[in-house]
Protein backbone atom coordinates (compact mmCIF):
# COMPACT_ATOMS: atom_id res chain seq x y z
CA UNK A 1 0.00 0.00 0.00
CA UNK A 2 1.49 3.54 -1.40
CA UNK A 3 -0.13 6.08 1.08
CA UNK A 4 0.50 9.48 3.18
CA UNK A 5 -0.18 11.17 5.93
CA UNK A 6 -3.12 10.23 7.70
CA UNK A 7 -4.02 7.61 5.50
CA UNK A 8 -0.78 5.71 5.73
CA UNK A 9 -1.02 6.15 9.51
CA UNK A 10 -4.46 4.05 8.91
CA UNK A 11 -3.76 1.59 7.00
CA UNK A 12 -0.40 0.96 9.12
CA UNK A 13 -2.36 0.74 11.95
CA UNK A 14 -5.09 -1.66 10.39
CA UNK A 15 -3.71 -4.07 7.91
CA UNK A 16 -0.75 -6.05 8.01
CA UNK A 17 0.33 -5.56 4.69
CA UNK A 18 3.47 -3.51 4.37
CA UNK A 19 2.74 0.65 3.99
CA UNK A 20 5.47 2.92 2.00
CA UNK A 21 4.89 6.30 3.02
CA UNK A 22 4.60 9.02 0.02
CA UNK A 23 6.65 12.02 1.14
CA UNK A 24 6.88 15.70 -0.81
CA UNK A 25 10.27 15.63 -2.58
CA UNK A 26 12.62 18.71 -1.56
CA UNK A 27 12.02 20.26 -5.30
CA UNK A 28 8.63 19.97 -4.22
CA UNK A 29 8.52 21.72 -0.95
CA UNK A 30 11.00 24.14 -2.78
CA UNK A 31 8.55 25.09 -5.01
CA UNK A 32 5.73 24.95 -3.28
CA UNK A 33 7.49 27.70 -0.23
CA UNK A 34 8.58 30.24 -3.49
CA UNK A 35 5.24 30.11 -4.24
CA UNK A 36 4.11 31.37 -0.74
CA UNK A 37 6.77 33.56 -1.18
CA UNK A 38 5.54 35.24 -4.00
CA UNK A 39 2.11 35.84 -2.28
CA UNK A 40 3.84 37.83 0.54
CA UNK A 41 4.58 41.67 -0.60
CA UNK A 42 8.17 42.07 -1.55
CA UNK A 43 9.17 44.35 0.73
CA UNK A 44 8.88 41.92 3.35
CA UNK A 45 12.43 40.68 3.85
CA UNK A 46 13.44 36.97 5.22
CA UNK A 47 9.19 36.48 5.57
CA UNK A 48 8.26 33.60 8.06
CA UNK A 49 6.45 30.64 7.13
CA UNK A 50 5.17 27.53 8.55
CA UNK A 51 4.78 24.10 6.96
CA UNK A 52 1.78 21.76 8.68
CA UNK A 53 1.44 17.96 8.59
CA UNK A 54 1.68 14.62 9.91
CA UNK A 55 5.14 13.66 10.74
CA UNK A 56 6.09 11.11 8.35
CA UNK A 57 5.26 13.69 5.42
CA UNK A 58 8.06 15.52 4.70
CA UNK A 59 11.67 15.87 5.30
CA UNK A 60 14.84 17.52 4.37
CA UNK A 61 13.81 21.16 5.35
CA UNK A 62 17.06 22.30 7.28
CA UNK A 63 18.82 24.18 4.05
CA UNK A 64 15.58 26.01 3.13
CA UNK A 65 16.40 29.30 5.21
CA UNK A 66 19.83 29.84 3.85
CA UNK A 67 18.73 28.77 0.27
CA UNK A 68 15.21 30.88 -0.29
CA UNK A 69 16.11 33.51 2.55
CA UNK A 70 13.23 32.78 4.11
CA UNK A 71 12.30 31.32 8.07
CA UNK A 72 10.46 27.96 8.29
CA UNK A 73 8.52 26.54 11.34
CA UNK A 74 7.88 23.32 11.03
CA UNK A 75 4.82 21.96 12.90
CA UNK A 76 3.98 17.63 13.08
CA UNK A 77 0.94 16.62 14.19
CA UNK A 78 0.45 12.97 15.30
CA UNK A 79 -3.44 13.36 14.99
CA UNK A 80 -5.90 15.34 12.83
CA UNK A 81 -7.59 17.03 15.74
CA UNK A 82 -4.34 18.98 16.54
CA UNK A 83 -4.33 20.85 13.00
CA UNK A 84 -6.55 23.09 14.05
CA UNK A 85 -4.40 23.89 17.47
CA UNK A 86 -1.27 23.96 15.13
CA UNK A 87 -3.16 26.41 12.51
CA UNK A 88 -3.03 28.65 15.87
CA UNK A 89 0.32 28.18 16.82
CA UNK A 90 1.56 29.26 13.78
CA UNK A 91 -0.24 32.80 13.79
CA UNK A 92 0.78 33.46 17.32
CA UNK A 93 4.71 32.53 16.37
CA UNK A 94 4.14 35.07 12.82
CA UNK A 95 4.09 32.93 10.14
CA UNK A 96 2.60 35.11 7.12
CA UNK A 97 2.12 31.97 5.01
CA UNK A 98 1.21 28.29 5.04
CA UNK A 99 1.48 24.86 3.14
CA UNK A 100 -0.82 22.31 4.20
CA UNK A 101 -3.78 19.94 3.38
CA UNK A 102 -7.46 21.22 3.58
CA UNK A 103 -7.77 21.60 7.09
CA UNK A 104 -4.86 23.68 7.17
CA UNK A 105 -6.44 25.77 4.74
CA UNK A 106 -9.69 26.56 6.15
CA UNK A 107 -8.25 27.85 9.54
CA UNK A 108 -5.82 29.97 7.72
CA UNK A 109 -8.57 31.72 5.95
CA UNK A 110 -10.21 32.03 8.75
CA UNK A 111 -7.00 34.12 10.32
CA UNK A 112 -6.18 35.92 6.79
CA UNK A 113 -2.96 33.53 6.37
CA UNK A 114 -1.71 32.98 2.92
CA UNK A 115 -1.79 29.50 2.09
CA UNK A 116 -0.09 26.67 -0.83
CA UNK A 117 -1.78 23.45 -0.87
CA UNK A 118 0.48 20.49 0.03
CA UNK A 119 -0.07 18.20 -2.86
CA UNK A 120 2.81 15.33 -4.21
CA UNK A 121 3.79 15.56 -7.28
CA UNK A 122 5.06 13.02 -9.95
CA UNK A 123 8.43 13.01 -8.23
CA UNK A 124 6.98 11.65 -4.94
CA UNK A 125 5.00 9.31 -6.66
CA UNK A 126 8.02 8.13 -8.66
CA UNK A 127 10.29 7.66 -5.47
CA UNK A 128 7.16 5.88 -3.66
CA UNK A 129 6.49 3.31 -6.61
CA UNK A 130 10.30 2.40 -6.76
CA UNK A 131 10.43 2.01 -3.33
CA UNK A 132 7.16 0.03 -2.69
CA UNK A 133 8.74 -2.21 -5.64
CA UNK A 134 11.94 -2.53 -3.80
CA UNK A 135 10.02 -3.87 -0.69
CA UNK A 136 7.76 -6.16 -2.71
CA UNK A 137 11.06 -7.85 -4.12
CA UNK A 138 12.19 -8.09 -0.88
CA UNK A 139 9.35 -9.67 0.48
CA UNK A 140 9.16 -12.21 -2.55
CA UNK A 141 13.10 -13.08 -1.12
CA UNK A 142 11.25 -13.55 1.86
CA UNK A 143 9.04 -15.61 1.38
CA UNK A 144 11.17 -17.99 -0.93
CA UNK A 145 13.76 -18.02 1.95
CA UNK A 146 10.75 -18.84 4.75
CA UNK A 147 9.46 -21.50 2.41
CA UNK A 148 12.53 -23.33 1.89
CA UNK A 149 13.12 -23.06 5.32
CA UNK A 150 9.75 -24.33 6.80
CA UNK A 151 10.12 -27.45 3.95
CA UNK A 152 13.69 -27.95 5.38
CA UNK A 153 12.16 -27.91 9.16
CA UNK A 154 8.83 -29.59 8.60
CA UNK A 155 11.05 -32.86 7.30
CA UNK A 156 13.32 -32.51 10.17
CA UNK A 157 12.75 -35.09 13.08
CA UNK A 158 13.45 -32.62 15.49
CA UNK A 159 10.56 -30.52 17.24
CA UNK A 160 11.69 -26.83 16.69
CA UNK A 161 9.65 -23.94 18.00
CA UNK A 162 10.99 -19.84 18.33
CA UNK A 163 9.99 -17.21 20.13
CA UNK A 164 10.56 -13.79 20.32
CA UNK A 165 12.05 -11.89 23.40
CA UNK A 166 8.89 -12.12 25.24
CA UNK A 167 8.81 -15.44 25.33
CA UNK A 168 5.64 -15.51 22.94
CA UNK A 169 6.24 -18.51 20.46
CA UNK A 170 6.04 -16.57 16.75
CA UNK A 171 6.61 -19.45 14.96
CA UNK A 172 7.43 -23.52 14.99
CA UNK A 173 7.70 -26.94 12.97
CA UNK A 174 5.40 -30.05 11.94
CA UNK A 175 7.23 -32.20 13.79
CA UNK A 176 6.09 -29.76 17.11
CA UNK A 177 2.62 -29.46 16.75
CA UNK A 178 2.94 -33.35 16.28
CA UNK A 179 4.65 -33.20 19.46
CA UNK A 180 2.03 -31.19 21.09
CA UNK A 181 -0.93 -32.71 19.89
CA UNK A 182 -1.58 -29.38 19.58
CA UNK A 183 -2.88 -27.26 15.60
CA UNK A 184 -0.68 -24.13 14.88
CA UNK A 185 -3.30 -21.85 16.23
CA UNK A 186 -3.08 -23.38 19.39
CA UNK A 187 0.07 -22.57 19.58
CA UNK A 188 0.99 -19.86 17.69
CA UNK A 189 0.79 -16.46 20.06
CA UNK A 190 0.93 -18.53 23.15
CA UNK A 191 3.65 -18.02 25.89
CA UNK A 192 6.13 -20.48 25.80
CA UNK A 193 6.03 -21.33 29.39
CA UNK A 194 2.67 -22.11 29.51
CA UNK A 195 3.20 -24.69 26.67
CA UNK A 196 5.93 -26.19 28.30
CA UNK A 197 5.53 -27.91 31.99
CA UNK A 198 9.40 -27.94 32.47
CA UNK A 199 9.74 -24.26 31.65
CA UNK A 200 9.91 -21.62 33.75
CA UNK A 201 9.31 -17.73 34.03
CA UNK A 202 12.72 -17.82 36.04
CA UNK A 203 14.12 -19.77 33.22
CA UNK A 204 12.86 -17.44 30.67
CA UNK A 205 13.91 -14.37 32.47
CA UNK A 206 17.43 -15.70 32.42
CA UNK A 207 17.51 -16.38 29.13
CA UNK A 208 15.45 -13.14 27.90
CA UNK A 209 17.54 -10.90 30.12
CA UNK A 210 21.31 -12.53 30.88
CA UNK A 211 21.42 -14.11 27.00
CA UNK A 212 21.56 -18.10 29.01
CA UNK A 213 21.82 -21.06 26.81
CA UNK A 214 19.63 -23.94 28.60
CA UNK A 215 21.32 -27.13 27.72
CA UNK A 216 19.70 -30.90 27.39
CA UNK A 217 17.10 -30.82 30.08
CA UNK A 218 14.96 -33.74 30.25
CA UNK A 219 11.03 -32.68 30.33
CA UNK A 220 8.38 -34.73 29.76
CA UNK A 221 5.95 -33.73 27.02
CA UNK A 222 2.62 -36.05 27.12
CA UNK A 223 3.76 -39.53 27.63
CA UNK A 224 7.15 -38.43 25.89
CA UNK A 225 10.51 -37.74 27.80
CA UNK A 226 12.25 -35.15 25.55
CA UNK A 227 15.34 -33.43 26.09
CA UNK A 228 15.08 -29.54 25.64
CA UNK A 229 17.59 -27.21 24.30
CA UNK A 230 17.14 -23.18 24.28
CA UNK A 231 19.43 -20.86 22.59
CA UNK A 232 18.92 -17.39 22.95
CA UNK A 233 19.58 -15.27 19.05
CA UNK A 234 21.85 -12.72 20.09
CA UNK A 235 21.67 -9.06 18.33
CA UNK A 236 23.68 -6.36 19.64
CA UNK A 237 24.14 -8.30 22.93
CA UNK A 238 20.39 -8.37 23.60
CA UNK A 239 18.11 -11.02 23.10
CA UNK A 240 16.77 -11.14 19.92
CA UNK A 241 14.69 -14.33 19.77
CA UNK A 242 14.82 -17.32 21.25
CA UNK A 243 14.98 -20.72 19.77
CA UNK A 244 13.89 -23.84 21.26
CA UNK A 245 14.89 -27.38 19.75
CA UNK A 246 13.16 -31.04 21.38
CA UNK A 247 14.67 -34.55 21.18
CA UNK A 248 11.97 -37.01 21.46
CA UNK A 249 13.36 -39.93 23.41
CA UNK A 250 11.33 -42.85 24.35
CA UNK A 251 7.60 -43.16 24.69
CA UNK A 252 7.23 -43.51 28.30
CA UNK A 253 4.58 -46.15 28.84
CA UNK A 254 1.86 -45.92 31.60
CA UNK A 255 3.38 -48.54 33.72
CA UNK A 256 0.27 -50.31 35.35
CA UNK A 257 0.76 -50.98 39.34
CA UNK A 258 1.56 -55.13 38.48
CA UNK A 259 4.68 -54.40 36.70
CA UNK A 260 6.05 -51.63 39.18
CA UNK A 261 5.07 -53.86 42.10
CA UNK A 262 6.72 -56.73 40.09
CA UNK A 263 10.25 -54.42 39.51
CA UNK A 264 9.66 -53.38 43.14
CA UNK A 265 9.58 -57.27 43.93
CA UNK A 266 12.98 -58.10 42.40
CA UNK A 267 14.48 -55.00 43.67
CA UNK A 268 14.94 -53.17 40.35
CA UNK A 269 13.59 -50.16 40.96
CA UNK A 270 16.81 -47.34 42.09
CA UNK A 271 15.62 -45.09 44.84
CA UNK A 272 17.78 -42.03 44.54
CA UNK A 273 17.20 -39.35 42.34
CA UNK A 274 19.26 -36.13 42.00
CA UNK A 275 17.28 -33.99 44.67
CA UNK A 276 19.30 -36.40 47.20
CA UNK A 277 22.52 -35.22 46.51
CA UNK A 278 23.74 -32.19 47.96
CA UNK A 279 27.29 -30.89 48.22
CA UNK A 280 28.82 -27.06 49.51
CA UNK A 281 31.88 -28.68 47.67
CA UNK A 282 32.40 -27.20 43.99
CA UNK A 283 34.82 -30.52 43.15
CA UNK A 284 31.48 -32.62 44.03
CA UNK A 285 29.21 -29.85 42.60
CA UNK A 286 30.72 -30.43 39.03
CA UNK A 287 30.52 -33.87 39.48
CA UNK A 288 27.18 -33.80 39.82
CA UNK A 289 26.66 -31.58 36.72
CA UNK A 290 28.53 -33.97 34.65
CA UNK A 291 26.40 -37.11 35.65
CA UNK A 292 23.45 -34.89 35.23
CA UNK A 293 24.96 -34.33 31.37
CA UNK A 294 25.96 -38.06 31.25
CA UNK A 295 22.55 -39.32 32.11
CA UNK A 296 20.25 -37.94 29.63
CA UNK A 297 22.70 -39.29 26.74
CA UNK A 298 22.60 -43.22 25.94
CA UNK A 299 26.15 -43.69 26.59
CA UNK A 300 28.01 -46.04 29.07
CA UNK A 301 29.51 -44.49 32.55
CA UNK A 302 31.82 -45.32 34.24
CA UNK A 303 32.32 -44.34 38.13
CA UNK A 304 35.32 -44.77 40.13
CA UNK A 305 36.55 -43.94 43.57
CA UNK A 306 36.87 -45.46 47.00
CA UNK A 307 34.50 -47.99 48.92
CA UNK A 308 31.61 -46.13 49.98
CA UNK A 309 31.89 -42.92 48.02
CA UNK A 310 28.67 -43.07 46.61
CA UNK A 311 28.98 -44.99 43.34
CA UNK A 312 26.26 -47.10 43.95
CA UNK A 313 23.54 -43.77 44.29
CA UNK A 314 25.16 -42.12 41.58
CA UNK A 315 24.12 -44.65 39.37
CA UNK A 316 20.46 -44.89 40.66
CA UNK A 317 20.24 -41.07 40.20
CA UNK A 318 21.57 -40.85 36.73
CA UNK A 319 18.74 -43.95 35.77
CA UNK A 320 16.44 -41.89 37.59
CA UNK A 321 17.29 -39.12 34.96
CA UNK A 322 17.59 -40.86 31.72
CA UNK A 323 15.02 -41.56 29.50
CA UNK A 324 15.35 -45.48 30.37
CA UNK A 325 13.94 -44.48 33.90
CA UNK A 326 11.06 -46.37 33.27
CA UNK A 327 12.43 -49.36 33.13
CA UNK A 328 14.39 -51.53 35.18
CA UNK A 329 17.43 -50.44 37.08
CA UNK A 330 19.48 -54.51 37.43
CA UNK A 331 22.66 -53.89 40.00
CA UNK A 332 25.02 -56.54 39.87
CA UNK A 333 28.28 -56.91 42.23
CA UNK A 334 30.71 -58.88 39.98
CA UNK A 335 33.05 -59.55 42.88
CA UNK A 336 30.88 -62.05 44.59
CA UNK A 337 30.23 -64.34 41.51
CA UNK A 338 32.63 -66.63 39.83
CA UNK A 339 33.85 -65.71 36.20
CA UNK A 340 32.10 -68.15 34.93
CA UNK A 341 28.66 -67.64 36.41
CA UNK A 342 29.32 -63.78 35.74
CA UNK A 343 29.51 -64.57 31.81
CA UNK A 344 26.16 -66.79 31.93
CA UNK A 345 24.35 -64.38 34.22
CA UNK A 346 24.84 -61.48 32.14
CA UNK A 347 24.68 -62.78 28.77
CA UNK A 348 22.40 -65.93 28.67
CA UNK A 349 23.11 -69.65 28.69
CA UNK A 350 24.29 -71.24 25.50
CA UNK A 351 20.98 -72.21 23.70
CA UNK A 352 18.58 -70.73 26.33
CA UNK A 353 16.28 -68.51 25.29
CA UNK A 354 13.11 -69.54 27.37
CA UNK A 355 11.40 -66.33 29.46
CA UNK A 356 12.15 -67.53 32.53
CA UNK A 357 16.14 -67.95 31.84
CA UNK A 358 16.29 -64.43 30.69
CA UNK A 359 19.82 -62.76 30.96
CA UNK A 360 20.55 -59.74 32.92
CA UNK A 361 21.07 -57.89 30.02
CA UNK A 362 17.39 -59.18 28.34
CA UNK A 363 15.81 -57.96 31.82
CA UNK A 364 17.42 -54.64 31.58
CA UNK A 365 16.05 -53.83 28.31
CA UNK A 366 14.54 -50.29 28.18
CA UNK A 367 16.58 -49.59 31.53
CA UNK A 368 19.56 -49.82 33.08
CA UNK A 369 21.92 -52.41 34.11
CA UNK A 370 24.75 -51.35 36.39
CA UNK A 371 27.36 -53.57 36.99
CA UNK A 372 30.00 -52.97 40.12
CA UNK A 373 33.66 -53.83 40.10
CA UNK A 374 33.68 -54.83 36.91
CA UNK A 375 37.99 -55.15 36.29
CA UNK A 376 36.69 -59.42 37.74
CA UNK A 377 35.48 -59.81 34.76
CA UNK A 378 37.16 -62.10 32.47
CA UNK A 379 38.74 -61.16 28.93
CA UNK A 380 35.99 -63.29 26.53
CA UNK A 381 33.00 -60.94 29.28
CA UNK A 382 34.85 -57.39 28.82
CA UNK A 383 34.60 -58.20 24.86
CA UNK A 384 30.73 -58.69 25.55
CA UNK A 385 30.78 -56.05 27.67
CA UNK A 386 31.95 -53.42 24.97
CA UNK A 387 29.99 -54.61 22.85
CA UNK A 388 26.80 -53.79 24.84
CA UNK A 389 28.48 -50.28 25.61
CA UNK A 390 28.62 -49.87 22.16
CA UNK A 391 24.81 -50.57 22.13
CA UNK A 392 25.00 -54.34 21.01
CA UNK A 393 24.19 -57.55 22.61
CA UNK A 394 26.11 -61.09 21.47
CA UNK A 395 24.03 -63.56 23.51
CA UNK A 396 25.94 -66.71 24.39
CA UNK A 397 25.85 -69.46 21.76
CA UNK A 398 24.71 -66.57 19.06
CA UNK A 399 27.55 -65.90 15.97
CA UNK A 400 26.20 -61.88 15.56
CA UNK A 401 25.18 -59.43 18.29
CA UNK A 402 21.91 -57.62 18.05
CA UNK A 403 20.72 -54.42 19.04
CA UNK A 404 19.82 -53.66 22.93
CA UNK A 405 18.41 -50.77 24.77
CA UNK A 406 20.17 -50.70 27.81
CA UNK A 407 21.63 -48.42 29.18
CA UNK A 408 25.36 -49.24 30.90
CA UNK A 409 26.93 -48.07 33.92
CA UNK A 410 29.53 -49.68 35.51
CA UNK A 411 32.16 -48.71 38.57
CA UNK A 412 35.11 -49.70 39.57
CA UNK A 413 37.56 -49.34 42.88
CA UNK A 414 40.54 -50.20 40.92
CA UNK A 415 43.14 -48.75 38.31
CA UNK A 416 41.68 -49.57 35.53
CA UNK A 417 44.52 -47.97 33.19
CA UNK A 418 47.12 -49.77 35.36
CA UNK A 419 45.05 -53.45 34.55
CA UNK A 420 45.26 -52.02 30.84
CA UNK A 421 49.06 -51.67 31.00
CA UNK A 422 49.54 -55.17 32.15
CA UNK A 423 47.18 -56.77 29.78
CA UNK A 424 44.42 -57.64 32.87
CA UNK A 425 41.83 -55.35 31.28
CA UNK A 426 40.75 -54.77 27.17
CA UNK A 427 41.89 -51.32 25.80
CA UNK A 428 39.30 -50.98 23.64
CA UNK A 429 36.50 -51.56 26.74
CA UNK A 430 39.14 -49.22 28.28
CA UNK A 431 38.75 -46.47 26.02
CA UNK A 432 35.09 -46.76 25.61
CA UNK A 433 33.95 -46.50 29.06
CA UNK A 434 37.21 -43.89 30.40
CA UNK A 435 35.46 -41.78 27.50
CA UNK A 436 32.32 -41.06 30.21
CA UNK A 437 34.19 -41.36 33.20
CA UNK A 438 33.43 -39.97 36.62
CA UNK A 439 35.59 -39.40 39.43
CA UNK A 440 33.63 -39.97 42.89
CA UNK A 441 36.02 -37.63 45.53
CA UNK A 442 35.93 -39.25 48.75
CA UNK A 443 34.57 -37.41 51.85
CA UNK A 444 37.73 -36.48 53.32
CA UNK A 445 38.05 -34.46 49.96
CA UNK A 446 35.01 -32.72 50.46
CA UNK A 447 35.07 -32.14 54.46
CA UNK A 448 32.10 -29.32 53.94
CA UNK A 449 29.67 -31.90 53.19
CA UNK A 450 29.94 -34.12 56.38
CA UNK A 451 27.72 -32.52 58.31
CA UNK A 452 24.80 -32.72 56.09
CA UNK A 453 25.14 -36.35 55.55
CA UNK A 454 25.36 -37.11 58.91
CA UNK A 455 22.21 -35.12 59.11
CA UNK A 456 20.57 -37.01 56.29
CA UNK A 457 21.32 -40.53 57.20
CA UNK A 458 21.22 -39.81 61.21
CA UNK A 459 17.57 -38.80 60.43
CA UNK A 460 16.52 -41.71 57.80
CA UNK A 461 17.83 -44.13 60.58
CA UNK A 462 15.74 -42.65 63.38
CA UNK A 463 12.74 -42.95 60.62
CA UNK A 464 13.15 -46.77 60.28
CA UNK A 465 13.38 -47.12 63.94
CA UNK A 466 11.20 -44.59 65.33
CA UNK A 467 13.86 -43.45 67.93
CA UNK A 468 14.96 -39.62 68.25
CA UNK A 469 18.87 -39.20 68.50
CA UNK A 470 21.48 -35.59 67.90
CA UNK A 471 24.47 -35.41 67.82
CA UNK A 472 26.21 -32.53 70.54
CA UNK A 473 28.27 -29.95 69.33
CA UNK A 474 31.33 -31.53 70.21
CA UNK A 475 30.32 -34.34 68.76
CA UNK A 476 29.94 -33.19 65.24
CA UNK A 477 33.09 -31.14 65.48
CA UNK A 478 34.90 -34.16 65.73
CA UNK A 479 33.43 -36.09 62.97
CA UNK A 480 33.72 -33.12 60.45
CA UNK A 481 37.09 -33.48 60.98
CA UNK A 482 37.23 -37.16 60.74
CA UNK A 483 38.85 -38.83 57.78
CA UNK A 484 36.07 -41.27 56.98
CA UNK A 485 37.89 -43.57 55.33
CA UNK A 486 34.82 -46.10 54.65
CA UNK A 487 33.16 -42.77 53.37
CA UNK A 488 29.08 -43.20 53.20
CA UNK A 489 29.19 -46.54 54.42
CA UNK A 490 30.86 -45.73 57.32
CA UNK A 491 28.80 -42.85 58.03
CA UNK A 492 25.61 -45.46 57.54
CA UNK A 493 26.98 -47.98 59.88
CA UNK A 494 28.09 -45.42 62.63
CA UNK A 495 24.48 -43.96 62.54
CA UNK A 496 22.83 -46.91 62.35
CA UNK A 497 25.03 -48.09 65.56
CA UNK A 498 23.65 -45.01 67.03
CA UNK A 499 20.29 -44.90 66.75
CA UNK A 500 19.73 -48.62 68.05
CA UNK A 501 22.64 -48.55 70.92
CA UNK A 502 22.56 -45.07 72.66
CA UNK A 503 20.74 -44.75 75.64
CA UNK A 504 20.43 -41.25 75.60
CA UNK A 505 19.01 -38.96 73.24
CA UNK A 506 22.14 -36.55 72.58
CA UNK A 507 25.11 -38.66 71.31
CA UNK A 508 28.78 -37.00 73.00
CA UNK A 509 31.52 -37.06 71.44
CA UNK A 510 32.71 -39.58 73.72
CA UNK A 511 30.32 -41.63 72.55
CA UNK A 512 30.77 -41.40 69.02
CA UNK A 513 34.72 -42.27 69.49
CA UNK A 514 33.51 -45.46 71.11
CA UNK A 515 31.48 -46.20 68.68
CA UNK A 516 33.98 -45.44 65.68
CA UNK A 517 35.98 -47.77 67.48
CA UNK A 518 34.33 -50.79 67.44
CA UNK A 519 33.26 -50.30 63.61
CA UNK A 520 36.71 -49.52 62.72
CA UNK A 521 38.62 -52.11 64.76
CA UNK A 522 36.69 -55.06 64.42
CA UNK A 523 36.17 -55.49 67.72
CA UNK A 524 33.81 -59.31 67.78
CA UNK A 525 30.47 -58.87 68.88
CA UNK A 526 28.83 -62.38 70.48
CA UNK A 527 27.81 -63.19 66.67
CA UNK A 528 30.43 -64.37 64.66
CA UNK A 529 31.72 -62.03 62.32
CA UNK A 530 30.78 -62.23 59.02
CA UNK A 531 32.94 -64.23 56.51
CA UNK A 532 32.45 -62.31 53.55
CA UNK A 533 34.02 -65.08 50.86
CA UNK A 534 32.12 -67.27 51.86
CA UNK A 535 29.37 -67.46 49.35
CA UNK A 536 25.95 -68.06 51.41
CA UNK A 537 27.56 -64.31 53.07
CA UNK A 538 27.90 -63.01 49.52
CA UNK A 539 24.71 -64.04 47.89
CA UNK A 540 22.69 -62.91 50.75
CA UNK A 541 24.80 -59.39 50.52
CA UNK A 542 24.26 -58.79 47.26
CA UNK A 543 20.11 -59.78 47.90
CA UNK A 544 19.72 -57.35 50.90
CA UNK A 545 21.64 -54.76 48.36
CA UNK A 546 19.57 -55.54 45.40
CA UNK A 547 16.67 -54.19 47.66
CA UNK A 548 18.27 -51.88 49.59
CA UNK A 549 18.10 -53.75 53.02
CA UNK A 550 14.92 -54.16 52.45
CA UNK A 551 14.10 -57.28 54.60
CA UNK A 552 10.70 -58.36 54.19
CA UNK A 553 11.14 -58.08 50.18
CA UNK A 554 14.55 -60.28 50.79
CA UNK A 555 12.69 -63.08 52.52
CA UNK A 556 10.53 -62.95 49.91
CA UNK A 557 12.83 -63.52 47.58
CA UNK A 558 14.40 -66.29 49.29
CA UNK A 559 10.93 -68.04 50.18
CA UNK A 560 12.19 -67.99 53.67
CA UNK A 561 10.26 -66.16 56.78
CA UNK A 562 11.39 -62.54 57.69
CA UNK A 563 12.57 -64.76 61.16
CA UNK A 564 14.59 -67.46 59.36
CA UNK A 565 16.43 -64.39 57.34
CA UNK A 566 17.12 -62.51 60.84
CA UNK A 567 18.81 -66.02 61.91
CA UNK A 568 21.14 -66.05 58.70
CA UNK A 569 22.09 -62.48 58.69
CA UNK A 570 23.09 -63.06 62.65
CA UNK A 571 24.82 -66.14 61.77
CA UNK A 572 27.28 -64.14 59.15
CA UNK A 573 27.30 -61.19 60.94
CA UNK A 574 25.33 -59.26 58.37
CA UNK A 575 24.28 -55.74 60.33
CA UNK A 576 23.86 -53.04 57.71
CA UNK A 577 20.68 -52.88 55.43
CA UNK A 578 22.48 -51.11 52.56
CA UNK A 579 25.78 -50.63 51.01
CA UNK A 580 26.78 -46.59 49.94
CA UNK A 581 29.28 -48.21 47.64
Amino acid sequence: IVARGLQARIARDAVVTPVVEMRASTQELEALMLDLKKQLPENISRPRLGIIGFFNMFHGTQGFNELLDIDLKVYTATDISQYGQLVDQAARDGCLGLIGGDLVRRQAEKLGLKFCFLSMGEESMREALEAASMLGYSIDLLKHSNAEMSAMLDNTFTAIMQADSTGTVRRANRTFFQLMGRKPDQIIGERAVSLIGGLSEEDMESVIRDGREIDARMIEIGQTSVLMNITPVLMDSRTDSIIFTFQEGKRISAMDSTLRQELARRGYLAKYSFRDLFSDNPDFSAVIAQAKRLSRQNAPVLLSGESGAGKGIFAQCIHNESLQRGGAFITLDCSIRHPDDLDELLFGRFGSHREGDLSLVEQARGGTLYLRQIEVLTVETQYKLKLLAQGQFLHNGQNLPVPVDVKLIVSTESDLKEMTERGAFRKDLYYVLNAMRLEIPPLRRRREDIPAWLDAILTDWCGRYKRQVRLSRDAEIYLAGYDWPGNLDQINSLCQRLVLLSEKRTVDEATVRAHLNVITSGNPDPEPAADYHDPRAEELMELLNRFHGNREKAAAELGISKTTLWRRMKKYGIARDLSME
